[in-house]
């Protein structure tokens, strides 16, 4: 039984005809078919390659992805047999990302050359490619130019309230417990009689207060790293 979600005949044609019948990676660009020399065929190198992995265990498999989504034109790449060869010998250097930059150049590319433009150059600049229309989006831009998400680099607006609130109540929680609960725990076990508050008083509710904050902004602090130094994310219809 084959578990492989290959590709159908259309959706390789496709492939190969948005690119030029060339290899889609930059630096080689070859042709992927040209004369034999029995005059009744033609020679083929192209492949119609998978961006993230056919089957489990392949190079850069997702196992978020659907069959369909695995076996649809989206996530495929024409190259030729030795790239094809190539980028799944090393899935660490021929990622994802880049294997959507090279497709999103080499259509580019084609695109161009059939308005009689001059080609784009590669590499293009530093970015990401938007989880959404999976256009190019260059490093620090905010929204895509495309299909007009949100590109957030760090935690969004909405996370950081969600961590400060957290945080206040986490504040207010071990505040409560510190100056109402423990002095009535330490009082029933041990027949003392400490006052609520630890005797503080009205500066028992300035410590409360200041132990909210440092619990808001160390949450907010946390809700930050966990995205810091990670590609950005996409959100459509969202405030950062």
């Amino acid at each position: 039984m084959n578990s492989r979600d290959d590709f159908n005949k259309e959706s390789k044609r496709i492939l190969q005809e948005r690119v030029g019948n060339r290899c889609s990676n930059p630096e080689c660009r070859c042709l992927t078919s040209g004369p034999n020399s029995n005059e009744e065929k033609a020679t083929r190198i192209g492949v119609a390659a998978h961006i993230t992995g056919a089957s489990e265990g392949g190079p850069r498999f997702d196992s978020l992805l659907t069959k369909d989504k695995r076996a649809h034109i989206s996530n495929g790449i024409w190259l030729c047999q030795n790239c094809a060869k190539l980028i799944d010998n090393d899935e660490e250097v021929y990622a994802v990302s880049l294997l959507l930059e090279w497709k999103q150049v080499s259509e580019e590319n084609s695109r161009r050359e059939l308005e009689g433009k001059s080609p784009v150059e590669y590499p293009i600049k530093d970015g990401w490619i938007c989880g959404h229309c999976r256009s190019f989006v260059e490093h620090q831009q905010t929204v895509c130019r495309v299909c007009h998400a949100d590109v957030a680099y760090s935690a969004t607006r909405h996370e950081r309230a969600e961590a400060g609130k957290m945080g206040l109540f986490v504040g207010a929680a071990l505040s409560a417990f510190i100056f109402l609960v423990f002095p009535q725990l330490v009082n029933d076990k041990f027949d003392l009689s400490i006052s609520i508050g630890l005797g503080l008083g009205i500066y028992a509710v300035v410590v409360s207060g200041l132990l909210s904050a440092l619990g808001m902004f160390a949450c907010i602090e946390l809700e930050e790293r966990k995205y810091r130094g990670k590609p950005p994310r996409f959100f459509r219809q969202s405030s950062i």
